[in-house]
């Protein structure tokens, strides 16, 4: 299959999987009665699954001096990974699944965006135009056509 068309429908099947796990975290949390620690269960889930994958095709690990290379804000990605594993794990069972990732997605849009105008975080730089104006406001026209009370 093309890269051109690989990588969209790899992106596609990720964003699929998102509803998905926000249903299961909901499910995980009614059952134990905690969303902390149903998001610490997950991690642990996660962390087996990842070093798993690692021993069993042998990834080499990068040196210490890889790791104190990158940049320091570019470990923020756990926090935000795990504030996200939080909110949905805490927001689908009260709002629904299809409202909260109603309103995820469309802070998503809105945030991607602005990092692109700006070329945050080293990110290529995207401007602002009519269309991408256009794309952000029918995002959140959406949001509201699409969410549920």
């Amino acid at each position: 299959m093309k890269a051109w068309l690989l990588l969209p429908c790899m992106a596609i099947c990720a964003g699929a999987l998102i509803p998905v796990q926000a249903a299961a975290n909901a499910s995980l949390s009614k059952s134990i009665g905690s969303v902390v620690y149903s998001a610490l269960l997950l991690f642990v889930v996660g962390l087996l699954f990842i070093s798993s994958y690692v021993l069993i095709n042998r990834v080499p690990m990068p040196s210490i001096a890889d790791f104190a290379k990158a940049p320091a804000y570019s470990y923020i990605g756990g926090l935000i990974v795990a504030s996200y594993v939080l909110s949905i794990t805490y927001l689908a069972p009260r709002m629904g699944v299809g409202n909260a990732i109603c309103f995820i997605v469309t802070g998503q849009i809105v945030i991607a965006v602005l990092i692109d105008h700006f070329g945050v975080l080293g990110t290529p730089v995207t401007t602002i135009d009519f269309r991408r104006s256009a794309g952000v406001i029918l995002m959140i026209t959406g949001l509201f056509l699409a969410r549920s009370s």
